[in-house]
């Protein structure tokens, strides 16, 4: 296979991210660059059939749970099904840590994280774990948590607070920005991490 070849099979992977979050849309690789860290972004839609060969495949995380020093590497749907193993899995490591307390995780919000992961995996190559923070909460525990919504998406099993600590803050946020799937927050003070819901769509800055 030629090397123009092996690019074009590789640039159409990365079209394919987003489906399956977004009417199964994908991103393509006409993307622009965020200047102020030199990575890239993801633009728009690829079509139906890029779209859905991506989704069709195994959908793995790759999860740490820093409070806990838990790691792993969840698939949580294959051939076309949910793997309710791996799902079940998903959801214990989205679990409210402090209350061990876990909830059913919709779904979206998994494949929100999985496209984020796709997409770096496709474009750069990267396979470092997505560092959790919170996912669920109860109510116990979101109403002790500062700054908090009353009405959290993460009491619904719909949020996840997060990062990949060696990327750019700023970056991730614009990257699940990107996806237009729900609420992104930019928290860049002091514990710097990313929030992502999959409720109504609106960015804000903390």
């Amino acid at each position: 296979m030629s090397i123009e070849l092996a690019m074009s099979r590789r640039d159409l992977l990365k079209r394919s991210v987003v489906a399956g979050i977004t009417g199964m849309g994908a991103f393509t690789f006409s993307a622009p660059l965020l200047a102020s860290t030199g990575l890239l972004l993801p633009a728009n839609y690829a079509n139906q059939a890029d779209a859905a060969a991506f989704w069709a495949k195994p959908r793995v995380l790759n999860l740490y749970r820093p409070s806990t020093g838990e790691h792993k590497q969840i698939c949580y749907w294959r051939d076309g099904h949910l793997d309710l193993a791996g799902y079940r899995e998903a959801c214990h490591m989205l679990r409210d840590v402090r209350a061990g307390k876990a909830t059913e995780i919709d779904l979206r919000l998994l494949n929100l994280l999985r496209g984020q992961q796709g997409w770096l995996e496709l474009a750069y190559g990267f396979k470092e774990p997505y560092q959790v923070n919170s996912g669920y909460r109860t109510k116990e525990t979101n109403e002790a948590t500062e700054g908090a919504a009353r009405d959290s998406y993460h009491t619904k099993g719909q949020a996840c607070d997060g990062k990949f600590p060696s990327l750019p803050i700023e970056y991730q946020g614009r990257l699940m920005s990107a996806f237009r799937t729900g609420g992104v927050g930019f928290y860049i003070n002091r514990q710097k991490f990313i929030h992502s819901d999959v409720g109504r769509v609106r960015y804000w800055v903390r």
